[in-house]
């Protein structure tokens, strides 16, 4: 229960930075994330860069859509305890996961700047993930001792 519930507040905080992100880009402000940060302050950088868009879609877009996927099947599973739930829940965070790793790659190998809040979206994922897992393997075990 904990892993779910965790899982979905992550998912939470996850859309709130993505939706941030969004949201400043489309009103051409630039993100809190100056040198106070130290290395974690090259948001502008970043977001400037060419990997900050697939196309004319925004990255932060795929991080809205792809954090709501997570909160809702996350909550949905939590009160439902749906399969279907647990299955999206489990394979969009593992997708997540992975495309995160390699956004983080991107900015280390590729911008050779970190964004702080990218940085911090990402690990919401990674732990979403995380939680998924666990949620599955706790119902594994459920189904098996029955």
């Amino acid at each position: 229960m904990r892993a779910v519930r965790f899982g979905a507040v992550v998912s939470a905080i996850g859309t709130v930075i993505a939706t941030y992100l969004l949201a400043i880009r489309y009103a051409g402000i630039p993100a809190i994330c100056g040198p106070a940060l130290g290395p974690f302050g090259g948001c502008a950088k970043v977001e400037a860069s060419a990997y900050s868009s697939i196309g004319p879609i925004p990255v932060a877009l795929v991080g809205v859509v792809g954090s709501l996927v997570l909160l809702v099947a996350s909550v949905h599973y939590l009160r439902t305890r749906s399969t279907v739930s647990l299955n999206i829940w489990v394979l969009a965070s593992m997708v997540g996961a992975a495309i995160e790793l390699v956004l983080i790659a991107i900015q280390a190998f590729a911008i050779g700047a970190w964004c702080g809040w990218c940085l911090l979206y990402g690990l919401t994922v990674i732990l979403s993930a995380v939680a998924a897992v666990m949620a599955a393997a706790q119902a594994e075990r459920a189904g098996a001792a029955r």
